[in-house]
């Protein structure tokens, strides 16, 4: 048992010294919280639950005020895809880097707005920009990997240096990380205002039940990433 604690507290650690990792934590903590709040009948505890979920997510927003530099090395280390042996690919990863730094800025407006740093400013009009920001990014994701799979799949009869055991490995991962962005997608899809596809339509209980699903699987493929190193 002892050996069983040492393990998952080290795990848990290594997920809490990385930015990654912590972000993936809060946001887990955000929306099961929510969740868990909205199947309570007791307002109370309802209320409480909306309380801790509404500071995680504003801890989380108020982190990525500082990732500009992040994404921007980023950017700077994949530039235009030259080492990307599929031209496509590479346009999907410039375009999905371009919006995340977009996004970034809409999002930076948004909060100084909202915390009333910019007067005159409408911090509405600038969410649903970063949500159209957020549902292009997650479509790209989505189109980027089921890409990768149709290549991996497209490869196998040519790898001869990778274990069977590697590649199914590999496939889990990206199917994981397409269901992932599938949640993305529909979470993000709902945050625009009436009027496109189902946004505004979801009831909040959906919407806390995907996130948390989301949140779980992505903390699921920190870990399962390392079986592929």
């Amino acid at each position: 048992m002892s050996n069983n604690f040492r393990k998952v507290l080290n795990e848990s650690c290594s997920l809490l010294d990385t930015y990654k990792g912590r972000d993936k934590i809060i946001r887990t903590l955000c929306y099961l919280s929510r969740l868990f709040g909205e199947l309570q009948s007791n307002p109370e505890i309802q209320q409480k639950c909306n309380t801790f979920s509404t500071q995680m997510s504003a801890t989380r927003t108020t982190l990525r005020l500082l990732d500009d530099l992040l994404v921007l090395r980023s950017t700077l280390d994949y530039k235009f895809g030259q080492n990307e042996a599929d031209k496509y690919m590479a346009v999907m990863v410039v375009m999905s880097n371009i919006t995340d730094h977009i996004y970034l800025s809409l999002e930076k407006f948004s909060w100084l707005a909202k915390h009333k740093l910019l007067t005159g400013i409408d911090n509405t009009k600038w969410d649903t920009a970063s949500s159209a920001c957020w549902v292009f990014t997650s479509y790209v994701s989505i189109l980027k990997f089921l890409f990768m799979m149709e290549s991996h799949k497209s490869c196998l009869g040519q790898v001869k240096n990778i274990s069977d055991e590697k590649l199914r490995l590999l496939k889990w991962f990206h199917i994981w990380t397409v269901c992932r962005s599938l949640l993305d997608f529909t979470h993000a899809v709902n945050t625009l205002p009436p009027g496109f596809l189902w946004s505004s339509k979801l009831s909040s209980r959906f919407i806390s039940l995907i996130g948390s699903s989301s949140s779980l699987i992505g903390l699921y493929l920190i870990i399962y990433k390392k079986c592929l190193t």
